[in-house]
């Protein structure tokens, strides 16, 4: 018997039919929404963007650099005579362009290229670490949606149905075939019920806010659960997809890689740097009234520190413990993804046991309910027996409904720790 046909025995020994849903919005829709709109994500992406554009910024390093200069301006000299001159009106113009093309830095610009490179895998694997997150959680507050409504379409029919028990109980109690003690064992299973639909109620309030916090839109009508994505066959192969995938731990090894070259490029700077360069230049009326000059320069250009008082040194320490730091990150990391994702498939394997169980205990459960239902109109059990069979049985359709979509949710986390990335 499928989960659905189920349920529906379920409902129809309670003597009730559950409302039809009205279907609408995806699991995958709702998730497309949320990554649009998601806040969290905006902020993954611009970090993203920025690590793309260091990179550009620092292959630039590599190209030549052209700076053009110029000066326009008038105004009045007086050389009192000498040279010939007096006073007079000048112009002075003046321009210059130079052509600088990096030679040798030293491994200054390789290492600067590797680090930026490596930020940006790292800010990308955050990128797609957030985007799976985020998948996640909109499955729970999916799940959560759709488990809080039908468990409050349970609690509505169970409140019914213990109200027409407490009827029959005052009824038989006032034509003294029951004592006082049925029907107040009645009234209390219908207060029970009562703060049961009451709490049901208060969860899908609940739900629907967490809903609309992640997703960015009200859950009017949602589709009822999709099948939960694939997952591995077993936990050492959970295991070896996220140590090769995951999103946190590329971060992190991506992020020592660039500390690696950041101390590359620290160390650059004990080294000397070569540059060929060349520069053309016009002057007029710079210093004497019809003075010009022209001037073109092709040159070798270089420079080596040799001493600064331990600045270099230090940046050299500096990037040297950053290095060791990320790759303690490292070390950590991958013991964190361990810790999840073994957390995670337990948690996936005790769902997936417990639904198979709940649905087990809910056949065992309406059968039972039937049974004692007309074993009470027939007056060979007590009325407290159908009170308690009514109680079992919703505990047991509980237990589906939050079996179910636990099995979903632990999916989708599972999911995100092994294809972060």
């Amino acid at each position: 018997m499928s989960l659905l046909r189920r349920l529906g025995a379920v409902a129809l020994a309670a003597g009730v039919v559950l409302p039809s849903a009205a279907y609408g919005l995806s699991l995958d829709e709702a998730i497309a929404l949320a990554l649009k709109s998601n806040p969290g994500l905006a902020q993954s992406q611009a970090q993203a963007d920025a690590a793309a554009a260091r990179l550009r910024q620092a292959k630039a390093g590599r190209a030549p650099t052209v700076a053009l200069t110029g000066e326009v301006g008038t105004g009045e000299t007086d050389l009192g005579g000498f040279f010939g001159f007096g006073r007079a009106n000048v112009d002075p113009r003046a321009a210059a362009i130079e052509v600088r093309q990096p030679i040798f830095t030293g491994g200054a610009i390789s290492a600067s290229v590797t680090r930026a490179r490596e930020g940006q895998d790292a800010a990308l694997a955050q990128l797609g670490g957030t985007r799976a997150l985020l998948s996640a959680l909109v499955a729970e507050a999916y799940v959560a949606v759709l488990s809080a409504r039908e468990l409050l379409a349970l609690h509505e029919a169970q409140v019914v149905q213990m109200q027409e028990v407490a009827r029959q109980a005052d009824l038989r109690f006032t034509a003294g075939e029951t004592p006082k003690s049925d029907l107040s064992q009645a009234q209390a299973r219908l207060a029970e019920a009562n703060a049961g639909l009451a709490r049901a109620r208060g969860e899908v309030a609940r739900s629907r806010a967490r809903f609309v916090s992640v997703v960015a839109t009200d859950p009017e009508a949602l589709e009822p659960l999709p099948a939960a994505p694939s997952t591995p066959a077993s936990l050492d192969e959970a295991l070896s997809e996220a140590l090769r995938s995951n999103a946190m731990l590329k971060s992190a090894q991506a992020s020592a890689r660039a500390a690696d070259a950041g101390v590359r490029y620290a160390q650059a700077g004990r080294a000397p740097s070569i540059a060929l360069a060349a520069s053309a230049s016009s002057v007029r009326d710079k210093f004497f009234p019809g003075y010009h000059a022209h001037d073109t320069t092709v040159s070798v250009q270089g420079s080596w520190t040799l001493f600064s008082g331990g600045a270099i040194s230090a940046r050299v320490s500096e990037a040297k413990a950053d290095a060791r730091s990320a790759h303690a990150a490292v070390e950590a990391a991958e013991a964190s993804v361990r810790e999840a994702v073994i957390g995670a498939w337990s948690d996936l394997t005790t769902t997936r046991a417990m639904l198979v169980a709940a649905e087990d205990q809910s056949v065992a459960a309406v059968s039972a309910l039937e049974s004692v239902r007309h074993e009470v109109r027939v007056g060979q059990k007590p009325a407290l027996d159908l009170l308690d069979a009514h109680r079992e049985a919703l505990a047991a359709q509980s237990a589906v409904v939050a079996a179910r979509g636990g099995a979903l949710t632990a999916a989708y986390r599972l999911q995100a720790l092994l294809h972060g990335a």
